[in-house]
């Protein structure tokens, strides 16, 4: 069943709660290939991941359109989803280890769905063609055809491959360490798909992106070591680091920590740029906190406080989008500006962790 919502906005006078369902069973003839979609992880072994669709022209929001597609769950820890071109899409189950391919249009699958061990993060690289990343310790790049939806081949990687960031012919890998540790970053030429260089990075590194000029951000949360009986006491902990890097000789131009290890047991390390690319996002757990690209220095307060489970900038306003989580019922979107001032909030799926534009 579909669930409708309003989203709320913020006027002069009130902030409206958001909320009200409006209506169970929206029009069937709903197009979901034009618009913004929240991943919803769901909780742990619950199979009730979803995802929602939000439509900033109407101000609506959508939740659980492939269960009402499909007739089925999506699955066990919904982890990511990516578009390609106009009508297809790519939902990354980690949980139920495997890849729903669908339909933009009606969100329906389009062919059985592929199973993965450990699956992270979907990206197009070329136009026949997708990365998918894999593995908790031992990890995986495989090669997705776009035109069969099949495995073709696979790229051996570091330990637990997280996301992934492309700038021409050429894909970084964060190689986290999954279960383990890991400290590297894999530059794949997808024309060739092998690697060709490996960067050396902090501990754990879990997000990239590219800014304006064409520098890699990485955000490494660094290792935590816990004791293995209740209460599993922290022991021992390393900086969580923000590195800068001149990709194109290899060497961390910038780099500053940003908390410890320890803080992420929570709050999922995420980084984002500004749609123009001179200003660098990341997320920590008071806050989403903003960085110049060009002249980087840690600020001392955030400029979106809050307790955030996950963050992304839509990169065609540039509007910053954090998501409160709760893992027992539904969890909501907050939208603000590039100054940090509350725009919209509405409710979405069960730990929801970013989005996706389309």
């Amino acid at each position: 069943m579909k669930y409708t919502y309003w989203l709320s906005g913020v006027a002069a006078f009130a902030l409206f709660l958001s909320g009200c369902e409006k209506n169970d069973n929206p029009p069937k003839e709903t197009d979901y290939s034009q618009g913004i979609y929240i991943v919803n992880e769901g909780s742990f072994q619950s199979n009730n991941g979803s995802i929602s669709y939000y439509d900033p022209l109407e101000g609506l929001i959508i939740n659980g359109i492939f269960e009402a597609a499909n007739g089925r769950a999506l699955g066990d820890v919904v982890q990511s989803f990516a578009t390609v071109g106009d009508t297809t899409g790519f939902i990354v189950v980690n949980g139920s280890a495997k890849l729903e391919v669908i339909d933009l249009r009606t969100f329906k699958s389009i062919v059985e769905p592929i199973p993965v061990d450990y699956p992270r993060y979907f990206l197009p690289v070329e136009s026949d063609r997708g990365y998918l990343t894999g593995g908790s310790l031992g990890g995986y790049i495989y090669h997705i055809d776009l035109k069969t939806f099949e495995i073709k081949d696979s790229i051996e990687v570091g330990k637990g491959p997280e996301n992934m960031a492309q700038l021409y012919d050429m894909v970084f890998v964060a190689n986290s360490g999954g279960w383990d540790i890991d400290s590297t970053i894999h530059k794949i030429h997808t024309l060739e798909d092998r690697i060709t260089d490996t960067l050396y990075v902090g501990k754990a590194p879990v997000d990239l992106v590219f800014d304006g000029s064409e520098n890699l951000w990485v955000y490494c949360k660094g290792q935590a070591v816990y004791n293995w009986d209740p209460p599993y006491e922290l022991i021992s902990e390393t900086d969580a680091l923000m590195q800068k890097i001149d990709i194109w000789h290899g060497n961390v131009i910038w780099e500053s920590a940003v908390g410890k290890a320890g803080d992420y047991t929570a709050t999922p390390p995420r980084i984002a740029a500004s749609a123009d690319g001179e200003s660098i996002y990341y997320l920590r757990p008071d806050g989403v906190y903003k960085m110049d690209a060009a002249n980087p220095a840690v600020p001392d307060t955030p400029i979106i406080t809050g307790s955030f489970y996950g963050m992304d900038v839509n990169p065609d306003d540039g509007n910053i989008y954090v998501f409160e989580a709760s893992f027992t019922g539904n969890g909501t979107m907050k939208i603000f500006n590039e100054s940090g001032t509350l725009l919209s909030e509405g409710t979405v799926g069960i730990a929801p962790n970013g989005a996706v534009f389309h």
